[in-house]
């Protein structure tokens, strides 16, 4: 049964990752409004607080919180804990973008992720 309350879209971007003062070049396989899963790394570790910066071009970039959930040699998730307004509106475009159905997006702000 699916218990993901967020749509994922395919969505290949090149990342950057930074724990620390440690900058981690990877990219991602699919982004929702509330994590990314990414290409794994081996210096990522499942626990550790990051900071995710997306460039979507030289002038416009996503940046968030956030927490990896997995990490091991298939995937890396990252779960966002907190993201400014701008990022957010930059995030929910590329979402609607590449969805299936960009109005599911906005269906999905109407309902909390989290009880």
């Amino acid at each position: 049964m699916e218990k993901r309350k967020r749509t994922r879209v395919p969505a290949h971007f090149k990342v950057s990752v930074w724990i620390g003062a440690k900058e981690i070049k990877t990219e991602t396989q699919n982004i929702s409004l509330t994590g990314i899963h990414c290409a794994p790394d081996h210096r990522i570790n499942q626990g550790e607080d990051c900071r995710v910066v997306m460039a979507l071009n030289k002038d416009v970039k996503i940046t968030l919180e956030g927490r990896v959930l997995r990490a091991g040699p298939e995937e890396t998730v990252i779960s966002f804990l907190s993201i400014d307004t701008e990022s957010f509106f930059h995030l929910k475009r590329l979402l609607q973008f590449n969805a299936e159905n960009a109005d599911m997006i906005d269906e999905e702000l109407v309902n909390p992720a989290f009880k």
